[in-house]
């Protein structure tokens, strides 16, 4: 009778342990399906944690105010258009857009510019000339449908008479969203319901990317600005003009401004990296080293892309070149090829294949290290 009753119980374990597991293996889903953005719906097992999933903003009320001094101005950044140094011909295209958007039409532009070269600076600058309101993302950002709607809202509930919606990144935006966004700055209405005219200001530093996904989507964007590539002589009058606002009282020789102005991959961004750098180290050599910039504003990493490309017998897509750099593809194609592509040291076929530039650029370092 003992054994008996022994067995049953053991059925019983087994059974109800059978049942916890599948019921957890449902809730796994459930919360694997939450996390890739589907619509997936499941039970949720008893006793486990109810998730509210809700957009993306977030509950400021919840911030502790900081209420000590703010004396300290950490950067400068140009307060009206000619402050913006360079880029003429793109201030130019800025002003024919504000008379535009005064007569009422559409104001829409689209910026192509490296990283760190100024393109959030311009819209502020715009948004300034307008006295709009900026509301800004980030185009991965919109691949959850809800997003999309929470920009609509903020838009549709402006006080400003002006609204720029500011997509930057607008080539990791989605297809399904890309699509949403065609009929919205065309129309200014979504599934009938209008929306209050604004002006979409897109940005990247891949825009083949958009025309080779979406063309649509650009031929509904009256104004195309690229950026022209900054001279050395353009980024020394930015650095001079950084270091008078902000640190006067730090004596910098016209010789390190020259160096840098030619160490930064004539990026403004990292050039006034580079300033604040060497004003606390007081020592080029140093800041260089810790930057691990070798030439020419290369780094080892850039070295490092142009080796594997020379050793490579056919192109390269852009993963692969990124694995065999330690990196990864995103890294790749946003922070280092748009440099190493723009100044000619790589080519691309649409694959990647080192220049003759790069093969130079590779010799040189060799023949320096042999002496």
């Amino acid at each position: 009778m003992v054994a008996q009753l022994l067995i049953i119980l053991g059925i019983w374990y087994l059974v109800r342990k059978h049942i916890d597991r599948t019921k957890l293996k449902t809730y796994s889903i459930t919360m694997s399906a939450l996390t890739d953005e589907k619509n997936f719906v499941a039970e949720t097992p008893p006793g486990a944690l109810n998730v509210v999933i809700k957009d993306n903003q977030i509950d400021t009320t919840r911030i502790l105010p900081y209420k000590g001094k703010d004396t300290q101005l950490y950067e400068f950044r140009p307060r009206n258009f000619t402050e913006f140094i360079s880029q003429e011909h793109a201030k130019e295209q800025a002003k024919t857009i504000i008379k535009k958007v005064g007569r009422g039409m559409k104001g829409h532009l689209f910026l192509s510019a490296r990283q760190g070269m100024g393109k959030t600076t311009f819209i502020k600058l715009l948004a300034n000339e307008l006295h709009a309101k900026i509301i800004d993302r980030v185009g991965r950002q919109l691949s959850d449908p809800d997003e999309i709607i929470n920009v609509i809202n903020e838009i549709n509930t402006s006080k400003e008479d002006n609204v720029i919606f500011f997509l930057d990144e607008t080539d990791s935006c989605d297809k399904k969203s890309i699509k949403m966004l065609n009929s919205i700055i065309e129309s200014f209405e979504i599934s009938g319901k209008k929306i209050k005219p604004f002006i979409f200001a897109g940005a990247s530093i891949n825009k083949d990317v958009l025309i080779k996904n979406n063309p649509d989507f650009l031929d509904r964007i009256g104004n195309q600005i690229i950026f022209s590539p900054y001279s050395a002589d353009n980024v020394l009058t930015i650095l001079k003009q950084y270091q008078k606002r902000l640190y006067p009282l730090d004596a910098i020789s016209d010789n390190i401004f020259t160096i840098i102005a030619t160490s930064c991959k004539y990026c403004p961004r990292i050039a006034i990296s580079l300033l604040e750098d060497y004003i606390v180290e007081k020592n080029m050599t140093k800041v260089l080293k810790n930057r691990k910039i070798i030439k020419d504003g290369l780094t080892d990493i850039d070295i490092k892309i142009l080796a594997t490309l020379a050793d490579a017998i056919r192109p390269m897509g852009s993963n692969a070149v990124a694995l065999r750099a330690g990196l990864n593809e995103r890294q790749y194609v946003y922070e280092f090829e748009p440099y190493l592509y723009e100044m000619g040291y790589i080519n691309r076929t649409p694959s990647r294949v080192i220049s003759e530039k790069g093969k130079q650029t590779l010799k040189e370092l060799k023949d320096k290290e042999s002496v």
